[in-house]
C-alpha cells in the first residue's frame, strides 16, 4: 500500500510546475497570501479581512498559511516572486500531499467493509479518475475540503464505544472546517451527522425493529463540534468588521454559472465524456453496488446488540451518498438553486467507487473463482486509465505559463489583449498578480496577446487578426481539455469549445 502511494505521489509530482492561477477562483489564493504578508508585518486585522474576503472560505485562507510559509521562505531567501510559476509549485506540491493522504484515508475507510484486495482496487480506481487528479495543479480548495471530510468519516467509522462522544466532537469540528474550506460540499456535514445517528440507533434496534434506549450524546457532540468551529470563524470575521455567516448566505446565491437542465444527467454525462468507458462502467457498478447492498441489508440479520454490522453501515453510507446526490440534483433541476460542476462530483466520487467495489465483492462472493480476475482486471483498468490521464494532462498548456516562458513578466510589456469569444466583460488575467515591492521590470510594450482571458461566457467564435504581427507562440486554449469544460459551461458552450479553434497566442509587433 505505502509503496503504491509513494509511486503515485511521484507521478503526480511530475505533473506540477504549470497551470497555477488558470481559473478565476484561484485568485483567492493570492488574497490569502496578501493576508499572510500583512500578518507577517504585524497587521492581524488585515489578515482576518483577507481570509474573510475569499468567498465564504475562511478555512481555506487559514489552511493555506502552510504552503504560504513555504513561499515566504523562497521569497526571503531567493527573492522568488510568489506569483510566478516557480514559486507556485509549493502550493501545488501541497495539493499532491493532500491527495496522497486522502488516498490513505480512503483505503482505511474501504477496509472497514472490504477485504484487503478489494480495498486496494477501490483506492486504485479512485486514484485513477480524471476527476480525482485534475485539480492538483490548481490553487483551489476542493481536494482539501474533501480531505477533512474523509478524515472525519474515518474517525466516525472507527470510533470506539467508550470514546464515541469525544471522537464525535472531533468529527464535528473537522466537518465544520471542511465546510469552511469549501462551502460547496455542504452535503458533507449532513452525511456525517446522519451517519452518526445511524451508528447510535442501529445497535439499539431489537426484535420487531423496536427502538430501545439510545445514547444521543455522541450525535449532540458532533453537532456541537461543527457549531463551535463555525461560531469561532464568525467571531474572527467580526474582528474584521464582516460576517462569515452573511457571506455564506450570499455565496449560495451565486452558484448559477452552468445549466439547470443537467441536474440529474450531469453525473452520467461527465463520467462518459470525461472518464470514458471506464468511468461509465464504474458508474453502472456503483449503482449496482447500491442496489445489492440495500437488498443484502433487507435480507440480512438484525443488527447485533454490540454494534451495527458492516452491511448496515455500508448500506447506510451508500444510501446517504445517493440521497445527498439526489437532493443536490433536485435543487439544480427543480428549484434552480444550484448547478452541477465537475468540482461538485469530486465529493461524490468516493461514494461511487465505494458502490462499485461493493458490487465487485458481491460478484466474487457468488463466483469465488472469478475473484483473482476481478482484482487483476480492476488494477489493470486503474493503471491504464491513470496512464491516459497523465498523457493528456501533460499536453495541456496554460496562458500564464506560456507568457512566463517567453520572458513576459510585466503587464507593461503588453500592447493589447483581444479575445476570440464575442462576449464583453471577460475576465482578463493579471500577469502573475502583484509584483514584489521594488522589483524592476521593463516598460517596453512589444507583445499583443490573444485569449489571455478566462473565456466565459462563450456565445460565438471569431478569428483573431494577426496581420502585421509575428506569432511568437500559439497553443490550444486550456479549456479545450474536456474536464475543464464541466466547470460552469453548459452543453452548448462545451460543444462550442470543442468545435472551434480557440487558441492562446502571443503576437509580437514587426
Amino acid at each position: 500500500m505505502w509503496l503504491a502511494v509513494v509511486g503515485l505521489t511521484g507521478l503526480r509530482l511530475s505533473l506540477v510546475g504549470k497551470g497555477a492561477l488558470a481559473f478565476v477562483d484561484e485568485q483567492r489564493y493570492v488574497t490569502a497570501m496578501l493576508g499572510l504578508r500583512a500578518l507577517g508585518e504585524g497587521h492581524g486585522r488585515e489578515f482576518l479581512q483577507a481570509i474573510n474576503s475569499m468567498g465564504a472560505r475562511p478555512g481555506d485562507g487559514l489552511w493555506r498559511v502552510i504552503p504560504g510559509l513555504g513561499q515566504a521562505v523562497l521569497l526571503l531567501a531567493f527573492r522568488l516572486n510568489p506569483n510566478a510559476p516557480p514559486s507556485l509549485q509549493v502550493p501545488q506540491v501541497f495539493n499532491v500531499l493532500i491527495l496522497s493522504l486522502s488516498a490513505v484515508l480512503l483505503y482505511k475507510i474501504y477496509r472497514q467493509f472490504f477485504s484487503l484486495g478489494f480495498a486496494l482496487v477501490g483506492v486504485a480506481l479512485y486514484s485513477s479518475l480524471v476527476n480525482t487528479n485534475v485539480y492538483l495543479r490548481h490553487l483551489l480548495p476542493y481536494d482539501h475540503a474533501l480531505f477533512f471530510f474523509l478524515l472525519a468519516l474515518w474517525l466516525l467509522l472507527t470510533a470506539p464505544e467508550a470514546t464515541a462522544t469525544r471522537r464525535q466532537w472531533v468529527v464535528g469540528g473537522l466537518s465544520g472546517f471542511s465546510y469552511a474550506v469549501y462551502p460547496g460540499y455542504f452535503m458533507g456535514p449532513a452525511v456525517l451527522l446522519a451517519l452518526g445517528v445511524l451508528l447510535a440507533v442501529a445497535p439499539k434496534l431489537g426484535a420487531g425493529h423496536r427502538l430501545k434506549q439510545v445514547r444521543i450524546g455522541p450525535v449532540v457532540a458532533q453537532l456541537a463540534g461543527s457549531v463551535t468551529v463555525l461560531v469561532s470563524l464568525e467571531l474572527l470575521a467580526r474582528f474584521s468588521d464582516t460576517s462569515y455567516l452573511a457571506s455564506s448566505r450570499y455565496i449560495a446565491t451565486t452558484v448559477t454559472q452552468g445549466s439547470f437542465t443537467e441536474g440529474f444527467s450531469f453525473v452520467s454525462t461527465y463520467f462518459w465524456q470525461v472518464e470514458g468507458w471506464a468511468g461509465g462502467s464504474l458508474l453502472v457498478l456503483g449503482g449496482a453496488g447500491l442496489g445489492l447492498s440495500i437488498r443484502e441489508f433487507l435480507r440480512g440479520p438484525a443488527p447485533s446488540s454490540s454494534g451495527p454490522t458492516k452491511p448496515v453501515v455500508l448500506t447506510g453510507l451508500l444510501v446517504l451518498g445517493f440521497v445527498a446526490w439526489l437532493g443536490y440534483a433536485g435543487l439544480v433541476q427543480g428549484a434552480h438553486q444550484f448547478v452541477f460542476y465537475g468540482r461538485i462530483l469530486h465529493f461524490f466520487a468516493p461514494f461511487i467507487v465505494l458502490g462499485a467495489v461493493a458490487a465487485l465483492q458481491n460478484i466474487a462472493r457468488r463466483w469465488p473463482p472469478g475473484k483473482p480476475w476481478l482484482l487483476a482486471g480492476g488494477g489493470a483498468v486503474a493503471l491504464w486509465h491513470f496512464g491516459t490521464f497523465v498523457t493528456a494532462y501533460r499536453a495541456v498548456a496554460y496562458p500564464c505559463d506560456v507568457v512566463y516562458a517567453r520572458g513576459i513578466h510585466d503587464a507593461r510589456q503588453i500592447i493589447s489583449n483581444q479575445t476570440t469569444g464575442c462576449d464583453n466583460q471577460l475576465v482578463t488575467y493579471r500577469v502573475f498578480g502583484p509584483r514584489i515591492r521594488g522589483q524592476r521590470t521593463t516598460a517596453e510594450p512589444r507583445y499583443r496577446l490573444v485569449n489571455f482571458a478566462y473565456l466565459y461566457p462563450l456565445s460565438c467564435y471569431r478569428a483573431a487578426g494577426t496581420k502585421g504581427s509575428e506569432v511568437v507562440a500559439s497553443v490550444p486554449y486550456f479549456m479545450k481539455y474536456a474536464p475543464y469544460q464541466f466547470e460552469g459551461h453548459d452543453a452548448v458552450q462545451r460543444m462550442r469549445l470543442r468545435d472551434n479553434p480557440y487558441e492562446f497566442q502571443i503576437l509580437r509587433a514587426k
